[in-house]
């Protein structure tokens, strides 16, 4: 492996934290607006849509890893990664526009173009966002400059995601002229252009420095069996689902919850976006949480003090505005630091994986990180759907006292009992930070060095 742990410029930092930033136009805007636009705008019934949601993601299944792979065997002058951000970001800004259109359409026709241009649009986000991902891995070798890209990049996210929540609702009435529909495509095709323009200047402003000097890449079946046989990769997987899936649910389900349980539609703005600046804030400290504590304990600490906070919400009434702000805003600053923190854990599985195999498979990797995203996200925003239909939800109308308290429940109980989930998965995780500090060491050292305890990827036990 390159020697390429000295410290990154914050150009290239901030370099790599506009990627994340650009990818989030199409993220945020899908994973808080896209059940609202469907239900409410699109014409979509609740049911439908958690179908949607769910049966879209199947494919990632087999799309996420084999996109892994496939940007793992790449080589070209720009790097393994890079190219695919180059190419990739206008297809995908053409798409997202596509899948925030409204044509006119019959009911099944509607329904058609909504799988259509959604299966798309996951398919490109895919080709783009593993590689994206993949590079925080061949960018340094440092942890502890790995834990720095995983603080920018997540602020470019969060940062996005306050313009997003900010803006959004607002440019759709206003280039919708009163139209929700018109309003939705052209506020999506105005977020494109500007993710094209960021990820140009992030394919620019990075590079990739580490080359895999071990072995080469086996069958594509064998390095995959390597790694999903190995148990903190399986861990982390079901931390990222679970957190995507809490996550989704709440944020699916805020409009609804502002406009059905507090009859206050406007006030879901200012809810959405104090919560994304606090959100920031604690992206921001976690270089300084994990400088004196384990990633690990950070983690659960956090998550558990989350859970509680989202739960407290359903004893407010309607009345206890300030209260439910408080408390949402607090939870806020704690859901910061985990997404930084889960993938500055793929990126040291990375080397976990080249020392126990021999194969440098950073791609494949972070494919599972992306697919246990996806699923988290299909999951929660599927469950958003059948839970709404099963509470008797109907978009437009009052509801009944048994629905409005369904969708409480799916604002605070739900996703606490996920957060939960998450907490605990995280605490039978064991690659410990020595661990991986003994690893990159004898990584740095050459290959000789790392071979000596590198295991076929067709014959490797379930890590421990």
């Amino acid at each position: 492996m390159d020697d390429s742990s000295h410290q990154l410029k914050w150009t290239e930092k901030l370099g790599y934290g506009l990627g994340d930033s650009a990818f989030n136009f199409v993220w945020m805007t899908f994973i808080y607006f896209q059940v609202y636009f469907y239900t409410d705008v699109f014409g979509l019934s609740a049911a439908a849509v958690g179908s949607l949601l769910l049966l879209t993601r199947i494919w990632d299944t087999v799309n996420d890893p084999v996109m892994g792979a496939i940007a793992d065997r790449t080589e070209t002058r720009w790097g393994k990664f890079r190219p695919y951000l180059l190419f990739g970001a206008v297809p995908l800004g053409i798409t997202a526009t596509l899948a925030l259109s409204t044509p006119e359409l019959s009911d099944s026709g509607k329904l058609f173009y909504a799988y259509v241009t959604y299966f798309a649009v996951g398919m490109l986000f895919t080709a783009m966002n593993i590689p994206y991902a993949s590079m925080m891995s061949a960018m340094t070798n440092d942890p502890k400059e790995r834990a720095s890209l995983a603080t920018w990049r997540f602020a470019g996210a969060f940062v996005t995601g306050i313009i997003v929540l900010h803006f959004t609702m607002d440019l759709v009435a206003w280039l919708g002229d009163g139209d929700d529909a018109l309003g939705f495509q052209r506020t999506m095709a105005f977020y494109a252009v500007i993710l094209v323009c960021l990820m140009f200047i992030t394919v620019a402003l990075t590079k990739e420095r580490i080359r895999p000097q071990t072995a080469s890449h086996s069958h594509f079946v064998s390095d995959l069996s390597g790694i999903v046989r190995s148990r903190p990769f399986i861990i982390l997987f079901a931390v990222a689902m679970f957190s995507l899936g809490y996550i989704a649910i709440r944020n699916a389900i805020t409009m609804h919850y502002f406009k059905y349980v507090l009859f206050d539609e406007a006030g879901a703005k200012w809810f959405l976006v104090g919560g994304a600046i606090f959100c920031l804030i604690g992206a921001l400290l976690t270089p300084w949480l994990i400088r004196w504590f384990d990633k690990k304990h950070v983690y659960i600490a956090i998550t558990v003090a989350n859970a509680l906070l989202m739960a407290l919400i359903y004893f407010c009434g309607e009345d206890d505005l300030v209260w439910i702000y408080g408390i949402h805003f607090v939870s806020q600053l704690l859901s910061g630091p985990p997404a930084p923190i889960i993938f500055a854990m793929y990126a040291d599985l990375v080397d976990y994986q080249e020392h126990k195999t021999g194969i440098r498979s950073s791609g494949l990797i972070f494919a599972g990180a992306s697919f246990s995203q996806k699923m988290g996200w299909a999951i929660g925003g599927a469950a958003t759907g059948f839970l709404l239909a099963a509470f008797g939800f109907e978009a437009n109308v009052q509801q009944a006292e048994s629905t409005r308290h369904g969708i409480l429940l799916m604002f605070t109980i739900i996703p606490s009992a996920l957060a939960i989930l998450a907490a605990y998965a995280m605490s039978r995780y064991s690659l410990t930070e020595q661990r991986v500090s003994q690893i990159q060491t004898e990584l740095s050292n050459g290959p000789s060095s790392a071979e000596q305890s590198a295991i076929p990827a067709s014959s490797a036990p379930t890590a421990r």
